[in-house]
């Protein structure tokens, strides 16, 4: 992986008439705006794997932060995400060496170091089932990367 300029890729925080709605942000490339968004209020991190995007937001919420996970394409298109995080549990992102080309890891929460790696194509998943405790996904058959890591149960 190799890590993306924020000058390359960044986030937009974009307001919603309800307040109490999650926080969304658009991507911008280049300054510009793409027109997708993502939950997250925060970038923390992008990366790069050959034509793939990986991006890492957070809510910008203390003590119920919130990591979100994002993967998309070239035109940056969001084909997957996952959810990192549960109530009263809090984060800081760090990121961590990897020998792995395909892989990103990172420190987050449950005093686990957590790695994030890219499929080449969509691969099978069962819900409820494929995830480690304290990440969640959308409901789907398919996934575009697998999250690994075992977080302590009083973190998560």
């Amino acid at each position: 992986m190799q890590i993306v300029s924020p000058a390359d890729l960044s986030v937009l925080r974009v307001r919603t008439p309800d307040e109490d709605a999650p926080p969304q942000c658009e991507i911008l490339r280049n300054g510009r705006a793409s027109g997708c968004l993502v939950p997250g209020a925060v970038l923390e991190m992008a990366a790069q794997w050959q034509s793939f995007y990986l991006l890492f937001t957070t809510d910008d919420t203390p003590f119920e932060e919130l990591l979100h996970i994002h993967l998309l394409d070239a035109d940056l298109r969001l084909l997957d995400s996952a959810t990192l995080g549960g109530i009263y549990a809090t984060g800081s992102f760090s990121p961590l060496e990897s020998a792995e080309l395909d892989t990103f890891r990172f420190r987050f929460i449950g005093d686990t170091d957590w790695s994030v790696q890219v499929l080449p194509e969509p691969g099978f998943r069962i819900p409820l089932w494929s995830e480690p405790t304290g990440v969640s996904r959308p409901v789907g058959f398919t996934r575009h990367f697998i999250v690994r890591g075992q977080p302590q149960p009083e973190h998560t």
